[in-house]
């Protein structure tokens, strides 16, 4: 991934959650522990699907608990609350 890329992926997760409790239990509204694009997008409309799948390192289509928290640590979704 370019790190032209990051930053911007970064600074669009900065503008869409400021201050936004979100946590992977609140977006995967369906219980499968996995948050698919749709789940994601339904509490950060923001996320594109290039930002979806750049996220999905495995590229099954989720985002498990450990994407996401890579996805946090690179900037890429906004820390869980709480």
């Amino acid at each position: 991934m370019k790190p032209m890329k990051l930053t911007t992926l970064a600074a669009v997760a900065a503008i869409a959650a400021p201050g936004m409790l979100w946590a992977l239990t609140e977006a995967d509204t369906d219980g499968d522990g996995m948050v698919s694009l749709a789940e994601l997008q339904s509490v950060l409309p923001m996320i594109t699907e290039e930002a979806f799948t750049q996220m999905d390192v495995n590229a099954d289509g989720g985002l498990d608990a450990d994407e996401i928290a890579m996805a946090q640590s690179a900037g890429l979704l906004p820390a869980n609350e709480g």
